[in-house]
């Protein structure tokens, strides 16, 4: 009973301390983290089955919204074909972008950046070999917020070499 009375103490001391340090529009400055899970579009879907990863967020009040900088780590899990030899990637995004908010809890937002992907595979040896591909990304969302929680729904392309994008849910924390 001790043990379950300090768990609910702690939830609610919790729960209060997310209100006071949450992302809100009187806020000048923000920092948060968000999980993304997606799925490849294009080309790129061929390869890739599912795209994962952990994204960090700085957001600055300016206007009716926040000016964002985004970056993080993505990968990319390779489907399993008889016959085509599978290659994991990983993405790192760097992109600036706008969030607009609107009615106080609903978001869009457009993000242009630069993204670093790397693919390993196996080579004709049987050895882990790895390439490098880089790209102009946009990445327009959309989404609701919660005090210190948001859950968006994102489309991130390659404008250079359009090899596709990956539609991704995230769901944030902002500090």
């Amino acid at each position: 009973m001790k043990k379950k009375s300090f768990a609910i103490i702690i939830l609610l001391i919790t729960v209060g301390a997310v209100k006071t340090i949450a992302q809100k529009e009187s806020k000048q400055n923000s920092f948060g983290f968000g999980i993304e899970v997606g799925a490849p579009t294009g080309n790129i879907s061929n390869l890739y089955s599912v795209s994962a990863g952990l994204t960090l967020r700085y957001s600055h009040h300016a206007g009716p919204g926040f000016v964002t900088l985004t970056t993080g780590l993505l990968g990319y899990a390779p489907k399993t074909e008889a016959g085509v030899p599978k290659q994991a990637a990983i993405q790192i995004p760097v992109r600036a972008g706008y969030k607009y908010i609107m009615q106080h809890r609903y978001f869009i937002m457009g993000e242009l950046g630069y993204s670093y992907f790397k693919y390993y595979y196996k080579d004709n040896d049987g050895n882990v070999a790895s390439a490098n591909r880089n790209s102009l990304t946009f990445a327009p969302s959309a989404g609701v917020q919660f005090n210190a929680f948001e859950i968006g729904l994102r489309y991130g392309f390659n404008i250079t070499n359009s090899d596709g994008g990956v539609v991704a849910l995230r769901i944030g924390f902002n500090f």
